[in-house]
């Protein structure tokens, strides 16, 4: 079995989303849920299928934060949901950030921790 480079953890933060189409984003973000986080990706819902390669611009937000963390991610995989009109993808980080380079840092240490125990 592969081992995954960084743990996982199921947590329904609440996401908006944009495709970033050229240098410009789609109109109005979709708000969403997060499926699963780790500190090199996440899986959220979307009523919409996206491709891989897709470009998404994310705002998180989570009790455990004070600010939401805004992040670019690239989609790698979208699937339909078994008995739903909704899709699940998965996108990996390219960057995250709030006010400080810290955020990715963050929340892999974060998920490491819970994931502990």
């Amino acid at each position: 079995m592969k081992q995954r480079k960084f743990p996982r953890l199921n947590e329904n933060w609440k996401i908006a989303y944009r495709v970033i189409e050229g240098q410009q984003f789609d109109e109005s973000p979709v708000k969403s849920l997060a499926v699963n986080i780790s500190g090199g990706g996440i899986c959220f819902e979307s009523p919409n299928e996206l491709k891989p390669g897709t470009m998404t611009a994310l705002e998180m937000s989570s009790d455990t934060f004070q600010s939401p963390i805004i992040a670019l991610a690239k989609v790698v995989w979208c699937k339909k949901r078994l008995f739903s009109d909704k899709f699940e993808v998965g996108a990996e980080f390219w960057w995250v950030g709030w006010q400080s380079n810290e955020a990715q840092n963050a929340i892999a240490g974060y998920v490491s921790q819970k994931a502990k125990g």
